[in-house]
């Protein structure tokens, strides 16, 4: 199947806690360098998601993809290269039982995204399994950066923290943990956070916050 780029997302799209793994011909695309970019392309993979469960959890397909207003409001080196895409496919696998449900995006350059309807079932499932096998990067994070976007937003520094653990994965539970104290505080200031950052999910929260200053973010 013809494509450039093959971006898997997995993880809980709900929570905004993602994992991104990339197979691409540019070099501008690794892994790591996504995930550098993380905030938008956490924000794109979860409108694709979104789109998917609203299609029946059945793969569809955009044609004439347009990313550049994507581009004007976060301009990065994955949103330069994702502005050479004019279509795409997206293909997503349920996990009931671990909660992590993944989307493969395979963007193209043509304009007109070709599916190869017979083989997609065999493709995927495989696709799907060999990915699930291999290990996820880690993001590389200057903590700087972190610190002074959420000082912006009027955080204290208990909210600092939790939404530091909320960018790293971690559930309300382990934060709480980590923290000592409870799931319910935890919420409780999560609540907070997303009044002060005018959000309304931990997705956005982190979209948020997680770019440096000077960088505008998704509206």
């Amino acid at each position: 199947m013809r494509h450039d780029v093959l971006l898997a997302a997995w993880g809980d799209f709900s929570s905004g806690e993602l994992h991104f793994d990339v197979s691409s011909s540019f070099p501008e695309l690794s892994t790591q360098r996504l995930l550098e970019d993380s905030a938008i392309v956490n924000y794109l993979m979860c409108n694709l998601y979104k789109r998917w469960v609203e299609n029946d959890d059945k793969w569809y397909v955009i044609n004439r993809f347009d990313a550049s207003g994507i581009h004007a409001q976060s301009p990065n080196p994955f949103t330069q290269q994702l502005i050479k895409m004019h279509s795409l496919m997206v293909y997503g696998v349920r996990d009931t039982r671990g909660k992590a449900d993944c989307i493969y995006v395979f963007f193209d350059r043509t304009k007109e995204f070709t599916v190869p309807d017979q083989m997609l079932g065999m493709i995927m499932p495989h696709l799907d399994a060999a990915i699930r096998r291999i290990g996820h990067l880690t993001p590389v994070v200057k903590d700087e950066d972190l610190l002074d976007s959420m000082a912006q937003g009027g955080l204290s520094d208990r909210e600092q923290e939790i939404l530091h653990w909320v960018r790293s994965g971690k559930t309300n539970l382990e934060i709480g943990m980590i923290l000592n104290i409870s799931a319910n505080t935890v919420k409780n200031h999560l609540k907070r956070i997303f009044q002060k950052l005018d959000v309304s999910c931990r997705a956005q929260a982190v979209a948020k916050t997680g770019m440096p200053a000077g960088v505008r973010r998704p509206s």
